[in-house]
């Protein structure tokens, strides 16, 4: 999950760079809680599974991914709640980023379950 973690990052950033070159501030600053979760997932993996060489434990890793998603909701709560101004679309857009990110997550911690099951990473 490694390479889709960054993948997902990595088009997320896109995503944000194209908000901010159409002078979408706002926008491009709101869709960056986004990026968390998949990059704190690619970075965890990186470093323990390339650099390190090393297997952390079920817990440690949905501890982890929690961890992320706590962070996630939270910022983009508070972007919500301060950045958007129109009141139509802080709703939808809070709804969609946090589903997004805990259907990320439920995928993340589903990989871990299965790859613990398998005996593999």
């Amino acid at each position: 999950m490694i390479g889709e973690s960054f993948i997902i990052t990595g088009l997320l950033l896109i995503a944000s760079a194209s908000l901010f070159r159409a002078k979408r501030k706002k926008w491009a600053i709101a869709t960056l809680p986004l990026t968390v979760l998949p990059a704190v997932n690619a970075l965890v993996g990186f470093m323990t599974g390339v650099v390190m060489k090393v297997k952390l434990n079920f817990v440690t890793e949905m501890c982890i991914i929690m961890g992320a998603l706590i962070v996630c909701c939270t910022w983009t709560g508070f972007l919500t709640a301060t950045l958007l101004n129109k009141r139509k679309a802080r709703l939808p857009y809070m709804i969609g980023s946090i589903a997004f990110d805990v259907i990320l997550a439920a995928v993340f911690i589903h990989h871990y379950y299965v790859a613990l099951e398998m005996g593999i990473k």
